[in-house]
């Protein structure tokens, strides 16, 4: 009887181990996927981001003024921040991936998922990288201001 228990004892703890080893591997799997991912896509995030950053400019914004047209600059901008956002945050990854590894990475990724840019521009600076810390913190201000500016504009339209 004993010997038995035993075994059904070991077996647990290798169902236990085995479930952990494979949920290790998924999130391995799932965290060099993104940081695949956001290599290849990046170049054209990139492309994409300043030419809507273009077209918020030279025709969204002036859509913003008159009050028709108000709702649908709202949305543009909210759009543009979605768009701001993803690039951000894949900028972040590659650049901390690449500057402090894929340790650093993991643990931007576990916090909250957006770590990786905090911990982007952390190590931008303390290497002095200059032009890639202008770069992470002017797509910032380019999230934020969007987000800022489709909320600030929707609720124009309540009163």
């Amino acid at each position: 009887m004993k010997v038995k228990e035993a075994l059904a004892g070991f077996g647990g703890f290798l169902i236990g181990g085995a479930f952990i080893v494979l949920m290790l591997a998924i999130g391995g799997v799932i965290i060099f996927g993104l940081a695949w991912a956001s290599s290849k896509l990046l170049p054209w995030l990139s492309t994409l981001t300043w030419v809507t950053l273009a077209v918020i400019v030279f025709i969204v914004l002036p859509l913003a003024i008159p009050r028709a047209t108000r709702g649908g600059a709202s949305i543009a901008l909210l759009i543009a921040c979605h768009l701001f956002g993803v690039t951000l945050w894949m900028e972040g990854l590659v650049l901390t991936w690449a500057i402090w590894g894929y340790g650093a990475a993991i643990f931007g990724i576990l916090i909250a998922g957006v770590g990786v840019v905090s911990i982007a521009v952390l190590a931008t600076l303390l290497e002095g990288m200059w032009s890639e810390l202008i770069e992470l913190l002017v797509l910032l201000i380019m999230t934020f201001g969007s987000l800022m500016g489709g909320i600030s504009l929707a609720n124009s339209l309540e009163s």
